[in-house]
């Protein structure tokens, strides 16, 4: 009880004792209710007042969404005292979701051609080498916890933007969005006071439902765009193997409630995927709704943007789904369920 460790851990995440009453992340959500319903009701006319195409919209949020996780990720990470043991695999995975950034980031603007230093001015090159030492200082001040860290996660930004300049076949940019997600959700269900999201793993109803509110559409959307209706599944064994997911997915559930564990939100996310495939694959053509992959995308990203605190995905998420053709959203929803 009175053991050294643990009076600092509780000392240094004391910030984030109030997280377990009143999420944070909760509360921003809240204040930001009438900037969302502005950004909304205005979507089209902003959408035209800033001159962005409809055609191309998508893409243009998702790579906004990856470069503002990626300052997010360095900026709002950090609290290293809570670390639970030296043994944890924290710093890998978030070396592996700035890979993973940095390569989509190298690889859209793989085309733009970059300064020859030996062809910069004297002082140019001192401006040059000044910001770079810059901005890799900031990224290793991201993992300064053991000797090894701040090497890792300047070796993981500057590798995966070579990577990603390098990469010669093309990047299928929704895939990869949904899999970042992921990654970056798990991410911050595995040590969630890490990113002052909750303190020590002790999670409220509202972070694990925010939590799910990322995953469970990114998984739906997954299914839907690489699975055809078929109709192949007889009537009385899909309504018995509708219900036997369905019960799995329901006990999945509590105990994710229960245990706050990435190995049974994992689980729990593949029931929900595989209910979804049993969904499409009995129906037939034409009863699959048709936007409805789009508009988890965009559900998924506002609601990232809720439990980061980034209020600007969450507005790019909105207005990603006014240019969405209008429907019945709940109708369409409860198509998967």
């Amino acid at each position: 009880m009175f053991e050294e460790s643990l009076i600092v851990q509780s000392a240094i995440s004391a910030f984030n004792n109030a997280a377990l009453a009143a999420p944070a992340f909760f509360w921003w959500a809240i204040l930001m209710v009438p900037l969302f319903f502005v950004v909304y009701k205005y979507g089209n006319r902003i959408l035209d007042m800033i001159g962005w195409r409809r055609d191309t919209l998508q893409t243009r949020i998702i790579k906004w969404t990856i470069c503002l996780s990626l300052v997010w990720l360095v900026l709002f990470g950090g609290n290293y005292g809570v670390l639970r043991d030296a043994a944890s695999v924290l710093p890998f995975v978030t070396a592996a979701v700035a890979f993973m950034g940095m390569c989509f980031i190298g690889f859209v603007t793989r085309d733009m051609k970059l300064p020859k230093f030996q062809d910069m001015s004297r002082r140019d090159k001192f401006k040059f080498i000044f910001l770079c030492a810059v901005v890799l200082g900031i990224i290793g001040l991201t993992d300064t916890h053991t000797w090894w860290g701040p090497i890792l996660q300047i070796v993981a930004f500057v590798g995966g933007a070579w990577f990603g300049r390098r990469m010669k076949y093309n990047l299928r940019i929704v895939p990869f969005v949904a899999a970042f997600l992921f990654l970056f959700v798990t991410m911050i269900l595995m040590q969630p006071e890490f990113f002052r999201y909750g303190q020590l793993g002790n999670l409220t109803i509202l972070h694990l439902v925010g939590v799910l509110s990322v995953g469970l559409p990114i998984v739906d959307m997954v299914v839907l765009r690489n699975t055809r209706a078929r109709g192949k599944i007889y009537n009385s064994a899909f309504v018995k193997l509708k219900w036997m997911v369905r019960c799995l997915i329901a006990l999945s559930g509590v105990l994710f409630v229960m245990t706050e564990s990435v190995p049974v939100f994992v689980g729990l996310l593949c029931l929900v995927g595989c209910l979804a495939w049993l969904k499409i694959v009995h129906a037939h053509n034409g009863d699959v709704p048709e936007h409805l992959a789009n508009r988890l995308l965009m559900l998924a990203l506002f609601c990232f943007g809720v439990i980061t605190v980034m209020p600007v995905v969450s507005v790019l998420a909105i207005l990603g789904w006014c240019a969405i053709p209008r429907g019945d959203f709940v109708r369409e929803v409860r198509f998967l369920l």
